[in-house]
């Protein structure tokens, strides 16, 4: 029953109304003093939600020898009426999305001096902004692979396989200062061997100074450490600037040639975790 109550609340309805529809249902009829006794819902306050039922159509009111009954209407019949509300929801909420998103590209498109530079502190809206940044990649994507993630590596593998498609020049540098655990390190090097079947290149350094990603040298996605508390963040900037990308790319290069190889990380685990 708890479940069932849950469930219902989930759908929107609340949760004493939730408990009466649902102890209507063990039964053809019932006076509100009946619900009033197998429920935890007061005598005087049956009345007013046995009403709100009626008007939701969960319920139906007729009289018996003159004392008002009520029964629960078939749950089919509540469910489909929900779900139908759900569809006129969204209906709504796509339309909305429609009309906010043309206004919000209207104010973009504006023409400030800083308009090639977002500032994102949202997770999902940062997830979101990266995907869209690596599918519409067409020759390069360089990245600075470091903790903390708006979502596990291996979420990612599947989009970068598409990219791949392509044929785009794909290399990544992943930071293991981080790894504490032996769970942890064979979870980093599996995913890292697993990037690299679909075609990624990949390297491996202790520490990497920022979270990068730069497409087409042209966008560079970057995640800077706090200056407070000196821990990486993941308030996120991303510039749509040539030239900036460009500067970017020649800090990624200079990693990229002290970095090592996976193979080498394995064969040397001690020389490299510590821990």
């Amino acid at each position: 029953m708890q479940d069932l109550l849950d469930q219902l609340q989930y759908l929107g309805i609340p949760r004493r109304e939730a408990e009466v529809y649902l102890a209507l249902l063990q039964k053809k009829e019932f006076t509100a003093p009946e619900i009033a006794e197998i429920t935890s819902v007061s005598r005087t306050k049956s009345y007013e939600i046995l009403q709100n039922l009626v008007k939701k159509g969960l319920c139906n009111q007729s009289y018996m020898n003159g004392i008002k009954v009520f029964s629960g209407v078939d749950p089919k019949i509540v469910i489909a009426n929900i779900l139908s509300e759900f569809d006129e929801k969204k209906k709504i909420a796509d339309n909305l999305q429609k009309n906010m998103t043309e206004l919000f590209k209207s104010n973009v498109n504006g023409g400030g001096t800083l308009d090639y530079i977002e500032v994102l502190n949202d997770p999902r809206q940062i997830k979101e902004r990266w995907m869209n940044i690596q599918r519409n990649t067409k020759s390069e994507l360089l990245l600075f692979t470091k903790p903390p993630y708006t979502a596990p590596l291996e979420e990612n593998i599947q989009e970068e396989a598409e990219l791949l498609k392509n044929n785009i020049n794909d290399r990544s540098l992943y930071e293991f200062s981080s790894i504490k655990t032996e769970v942890e390190l064979k979870t980093f090097i599996s995913t890292i061997e697993s990037y690299q079947k679909i075609g990624e290149e990949s390297r491996i350094v202790n520490e990497l100074p920022m979270k990068l990603a730069i497409s087409d040298e042209t966008i560079t996605m970057l995640a800077l450490t706090d200056r407070v508390s000196m821990k990486p963040s993941i308030t996120t900037m991303i510039i749509d600037h040539p030239s900036f990308a460009k500067a970017q790319k020649k800090v990624f290069e200079s990693y990229w040639a002290d970095a090592i190889t996976i193979e080498e990380f394995k064969n040397n685990l001690n020389k490299y975790i510590t821990n």
